[in-house]
């Protein structure tokens, strides 16, 4: 990809490893010679509160990295990471029609209450209604065998969104 910045959103509930993504992704970037600027906003619980984290990446020839906001601007969204489905589903205006949605398989509907009943509690139906580029899988699945808890989710897609727009950064280790 060769843009002078890439535009993440990282969304979920408390208790997913979003802070700690955002930790160790800037760590990470600093060590590839990338600059990296973000802003975590948490919801009101510690567990399963609304999470985001908005990220930009800068290449190591960017210029006045220091001069930019971690803001997105509705529409310019390169990729949403989508560690719980409805989070994921309430951030679509920031997105466009080219944007890559990365989708965990995890579902927290209503919060708290996994048991619930109901016509809404089944988010893939309103994800078919985009034409985005999709990777869906299950990534506490995955995370829980590559890195040993599930916790580590967000890495695990953070390496997928590298793959899959061509960013020349090695894969995050735990």
């Amino acid at each position: 990809m060769d843009k002078t910045s890439i535009q993440i959103l990282l969304c979920g509930v408390g208790g997913q490893g979003i802070n700690g993504a955002v930790r160790s992704l800037h760590e990470h970037c600093l060590s590839e010679g990338w600059h990296c600027v973000s802003a975590v906003y948490k919801g009101g619980a510690q567990r399963l509160g609304s999470v985001k984290a908005e990220i930009r990446l800068f290449p190591p020839h960017t210029q006045q990295v220091e001069l930019k906001s971690s803001q997105i601007i509705p529409g310019s969204l390169d990729a949403l990471v989508v560690l719980e489905q409805w989070e994921g589903l309430r951030n679509i205006p920031l997105c466009h029609e080219q944007t890559l949605f990365l989708i965990d398989a995890f579902v927290e509907f209503p919060p708290g209450n996994r048991q619930a009943n109901s016509l809404e509690s089944e988010p893939n139906n309103h994800w078919s209604n985009y034409n985005n580029p999709q990777i869906r899988n299950n990534y506490q699945a995955i995370a829980l065998s590559q890195m040993g808890h599930k916790k580590y989710a967000a890495l695990c897609m953070l390496n997928d969104l590298f793959v899959a727009l061509a960013l020349p950064l090695k894969p995050i280790k735990k």
